[in-house]
């Protein structure tokens, strides 16, 4: 079985166990794997941790009952795995950018298909939820660039990374020897023999590395052939994106990447990257 028919098994015995222990050490043993490597393939192929997955399948699932039929949010809560009403409603706002009672009114929320065997398209509103603005990539030569940043690396909650973007913002326009316009890009890269984290870099294009600030770090990017993809919609779902590009795009083409990074970058006055018509570019390098 391919990496990506492994995961959408777990995610398909998961439909319909919301009340059960879902918990990654259970997922892990349900695919036959360790639970790091599993966690590895997990992201690799859906975007986002498996945890995070669970929550979100969890959270659409109920805010569907909820909007479906008379019923209390306490009993929904229970219904789906959760202990308590705070831990339901909080994570209710985290995620899906609502509460429990508007959802039981009748309100509009972001409901999160992911692999689930039937699903309908995701719909907010009346309109397609994030994600990849064409199944067709482009075939795109990368010049070589150099990129100065801050960097994290990232096994968990990938939360983090916006959080590292927020403060780089800031920092970028006093960068030396940066090009002129600022050019951001976000560079992902692992190590083959890991499994379980990946370094973010946030960084802007630079004409040298020379005299570095000490708080930066340099990275000299290859040129190489990039399959371009573009991302539609808010930069907080750009997992579903990497989810479309990793578990359903690339095994059905002829090329594949094998070199062990990606990385994405930015049209200028890009505007909001919350804003449902934000746009932006991921690379994925081929050998």
């Amino acid at each position: 079985m391919t990496n990506g028919e492994i995961v959408r098994e777990v995610a398909l015995w998961m439909e319909g166990r919301w009340a059960e222990d879902l918990s990654v050490p259970t997922l892990a043993a349900k695919a036959g794997y360790s639970l790091h490597h599993f966690s590895r393939l997990f992201s690799g192929v859906v975007g986002m941790p498996p945890k995070e997955y669970v929550l979100r399948r969890r959270l659409s699932e109920a805010a569907r009952e909820l909007s479906g039929r008379r019923c209390r949010v306490t009993d929904v809560a229970f219904n789906y795995g959760f202990r308590d009403l705070e831990t339901f409603t909080r994570a209710f706002r985290r995620v899906l950018g609502s509460t429990p009672s508007a959802a039981r009114r009748g309100g509009a929320v972001p409901y999160f298909t992911g692999l689930s065997d039937g699903a309908a398209t995701a719909v907010e509103a009346g309109n397609l939820m994030p994600g990849i603005s064409s199944p067709i990539p482009v075939l795109e030569p990368s010049p070589a660039f150099l990129l100065a940043g801050w960097m994290l690396r990232v096994s968990e909650d990938p939360s983090v990374v916006g959080r590292l973007w927020a403060r780089f913002i800031g920092r970028a326009p006093a960068i030396s020897h940066r090009l002129e316009p600022i050019r951001f890009r976000q560079l992902a890269t692992w190590a083959e023999d890991e499994e379980d984290w990946v370094d973010i870099m946030t960084g802007i294009e630079m004409e040298t590395l020379d005299s570095l600030e000490i708080d930066l770090v340099g990275k000299a990017v290859p040129a190489c052939d990039c399959l371009v993809f573009e991302h539609r919609g808010s930069a907080a779902f750009v997992a579903e994106s990497y989810r479309s590009i990793y578990a359903d795009l690339l095994p059905a083409m002829d090329r594949k990447p094998s070199l062990p990074f990606n990385f994405e970058t930015y049209y200028p006055d890009a505007g909001d990257p919350y804003a449902s018509d934000y746009r932006f570019r991921i690379y994925v390098p081929l050998a």
